[in-house]
């Protein structure tokens, strides 16, 4: 006999007890994720029938109609005011059966779906919930593979912006996350269980990437409900059908392509691509992207409205579009001027900018690429953008600078990068922008953020008149007292008591 059937000889009929607790724990766990055939629940038919109309309505509304098949065994149950066959009418749709004991304990399990989702889209989804408590709390849907794509975002300047949702969860670990998961509480959905004993709800899952994705799915009716032994989640392998590329067809207002800012919303206003999704050339804090003529823009069969421009200088648009599947889809954006000032000799800018810090993310990159910056500047129609290096990201946004022009910029469209003394350096007196700079690395800097850099401000503003740049100070809508600025200066860096700053 060999030494493996040895082995299991022996587990056989010396530890049948571990074998046992083996075969349990398989079992248990086989029973958590597979549930071919929901548990029907003898319940009252008013307000099961009630939920299920209320629930046929928002799949409709969804664009996703429950099955003709299901709607006729429905209609039939609901003819005979029998829940039993109400449920066995919808079971076999349900992708998760999720139960919640009386100790108010969430387990979850798959159910006899398959599990097919569409990239760059809202899949909704049936649940079912046994609800043995009957409580009444909100039910969460959760995964470790949902949440930001990014991290490092700024806490205060997303507070300024009123989006700190967007830095939740901040993907810290470069973890792989593809999806945004959640319970469908618009109307005519609720945002609460109801309390009886079966409903049934609609999950919304959105996935950014195609083909067969795994990812576990979390269910929880508030802190430590999850019941015990993994059993409040159940991992899905889904198969995700591919976006359509739509095809951006963007004309100026003199017939010339171009570069334009677009937002997608489906009817719900939601926003393609969710914004929590977004690495560069889209960026998460704003809800509209920029496309160039031809560029392509992945969304899932439905209808939209865009809405279209290119800064202030443009009038904004919108337009309902429909994406159509097995078809090739097309979008056109006619631009529209309301004011041209530079057939006057005046011409647009914004010398204040960055490409890093602010909203930006320091992962997975430490900022975007003067290509990313050149696109939000050509599509708000600016001639000028001055994209500053500041204290975030410093060492690697400074190997984005160049004495002239970036190689980007074309000839009604131009990106410099230059400095701004924030958060390093010279900063003490306030902010500083230095322009059109031939030289970045302040004599004595090293090239660093961190030495050689006096204390003061005139000393970096002479540096950059020297070079023919152009310098001042930003952010004058703060309302900066000048002499008690200067005051606070001398108090804390006038070394030898004369009441000057030298260096």
């Amino acid at each position: 006999m060999s030494d493996r059937a040895t082995f299991f000889n022996d587990l056989l009929i010396t530890d049948s007890g571990v074998l046992m607790r083996a075969i349990a724990l398989f079992c248990l766990l086989i029973a958590t994720t597979v549930a071919d055939e929901p548990r029907v629940v003898s319940t009252e038919f008013q307000p099961l029938q009630a939920g299920v109309k209320r629930l046929t309505e928002a799949f409709e509304y969804l664009g996703h109609p429950v099955a003709a098949k299901t709607s006729a065994a429905l209609n039939a149950a609901v003819a005979k005011e029998d829940s039993i066959a109400v449920q066995k009418a919808l079971d076999a749709s349900a992708l998760f059966v999720v139960s919640i004991n009386p100790e108010l304990r969430v387990k979850v399990a798959r159910g006899a779906a398959d599990p097919i989702l569409q990239q760059a889209g809202y899949t909704p989804v049936l649940i079912k919930v046994i609800n043995e408590s009957t409580v009444t709390r909100r039910l969460r849907m959760d995964s470790p593979q949902a949440g930001p794509i990014y991290a490092g975002a700024a806490e205060g300047i997303l507070k300024r912006q009123a989006q700190t949702e967007l830095r939740e969860n901040e993907n810290t670990d470069r973890e792989r996350r593809f999806l945004n998961v959640e319970v469908f509480e618009s109307a005519p959905m609720t945002s609460r269980l109801s309390g009886a004993k079966v409903e049934y709800l609609i999950g919304l899952i959105y996935c950014s990437e195609a083909g067969q994705r795994e990812a576990t799915i979390v269910f929880d009716i508030g802190q430590g409900t999850q019941d015990l032994g993994f059993r409040s989640q159940v991992p899905v392998l889904f198969t995700v059908r591919p976006a359509l590329p739509v095809k951006m067809r963007i004309r100026d207002f003199d017939g010339k392509p171009t570069t334009a800012k677009l937002e997608f919303r489906d009817q719900d206003g939601r926003v393609y691509p969710p914004q929590a999704r977004r690495l560069a050339p889209d960026f998460f804090f704003q809800p509209h992207i920029y496309r160039d003529d031809g560029d392509v823009v992945l969304l899932p069969p439905g209808k939209f409205q865009l809405q279209s421009g290119r800064g202030p200088e443009y009038v904004t648009t919108r337009q309902n579009v429909e994406i159509k599947a097995a078809t090739q889809n097309t979008v056109s954006v006619q631009l529209k001027r309301w004011v041209n000032p530079a057939a006057f000799g005046y011409y647009s800018g914004d010398h204040h900018i960055h490409g890093a810090g602010c909203s930006h993310y320091d992962n997975p990159t430490q900022g975007v690429t003067p290509q990313d910056m050149f696109a939000q500047v050509k599509g708000e129609g600016l001639n000028v953008g001055c994209v500053l290096t500041w204290g975030p990201c410093y060492d690697h946004q400074r190997n984005y600078f160049s004495p002239i022009a970036d190689t980007v910029s074309e000839p009604l469209t131009v990106l410099k990068y230059d400095l701004e003394i924030s958060g390093f350096g010279s900063a003490a007196l306030g902010h500083v922008c230095l322009l059109n700079l031939r030289d970045q690395t302040f004599p004595g800097s090293e090239g660093t953020s961190t030495r050689g850099w006096p204390k003061w401000t005139v000393p970096v503003m002479r540096w950059a008149k020297e070079q023919n740049g152009v310098t001042g100070y930003p952010h004058s809508a703060l309302h900066v007292d000048p002499r008690q600025a200067a005051a606070w200066q001398i108090r804390h860096f006038d070394s030898d008591g004369d009441q000057t700053l030298s260096s």
